[in-house]
């Protein structure tokens, strides 16, 4: 009789779990094991927690299986390595002054990762700290440093190209330098990237360009160049996410 009114009271305690927890009754014991695996409490949770799914249960499963599945977040798996190497990249960058052409580069993809040789005076403490932090980045020095006037449009153009394919393709192309940020230390420009028809569903991930410059004091004087960073953190971040990001372009 006592282990009927258990029962019982286990009948009527357990649906008032939530269903992390009733999921631990689940390893008490064998007792506790049989009622909790009861579908129907599952059941009650489910539909607390998706109340549509009591309108039209779904076929060729159970409520306990349904909660395990979809109520836990989802795996994160790391990625796999990119079959693409920086080794195997060059940009071709070119910065223009209104129509004069004040910069032009070829440069592996590689060298950029080393970053800047001397990071000088006369900077922003936030472009210091992340000039100097150990995240990936991409950067090239300008040597001699370039001093772009107050008043003219500055535009950018960058191709990638494959050395393993003999592809190239697009990062950004007359792309206007619209926008300075004292408290970062740089002009900011960006474009769209194009990726391959094979990839469709991938859109509207930016490529930025930026001049790094000695700070002033205000918007409106000249501008001292000391080197750029091209980045693409609208979606990705690490060396292994930028090849992967790369690798989707529309290469011709």
């Amino acid at each position: 009789m006592d282990y009927w009114f258990y029962n019982e009271a286990l009948k009527i305690v357990f649906p008032l779990l939530d269903g992390k927890d009733l999921a631990s009754c689940l390893l008490v014991c064998r007792q506790w094991r049989d009622i909790a695996s009861d579908d129907y409490i599952w059941k009650l949770i489910c539909t607390q927690k998706w109340p549509s799914i009591a309108r039209k249960p779904p076929s060729g499963t159970t409520y306990h299986r349904l909660f395990t599945t979809f109520s836990k977040p989802p795996l994160q798996l790391p990625l796999p390595l990119s079959c693409l190497s920086f080794n195997d990249l060059v940009f071709y960058i070119d910065l223009w002054s209104d129509e004069t052409l004040i910069f032009s580069n070829a440069i592996s993809a590689s060298v950029l990762l080393v970053g800047l040789k001397i990071i000088p005076e006369g900077i922003s403490d936030v472009l210091r700290s992340h000039l100097e932090s150990t995240d990936c980045k991409m950067l090239l020095q300008v040597e001699p440093k370039i001093t772009i006037p107050q008043g003219v449009t500055v535009t950018a153009s960058v191709l990638v190209a494959r050395t393993d394919t003999d592809k190239m393709a697009c990062i950004m192309h007359k792309s206007m330098f619209d926008y300075i940020d004292l408290t970062t230390s740089r002009a900011m420009s960006y474009d769209y990237l194009n990726f391959s028809p094979g990839h469709p569903f991938v859109s509207d991930i930016r490529a930025w360009v930026s001049l790094l410059i000695l700070t002033k004091g205000r918007i409106g004087m000249d501008m001292d160049m000391f080197g750029l960073e091209i980045d693409f953190c609208d979606a990705v971040n690490s060396e292994n996410e930028i090849l992967w990001l790369l690798d989707m372009l529309d290469w011709k």
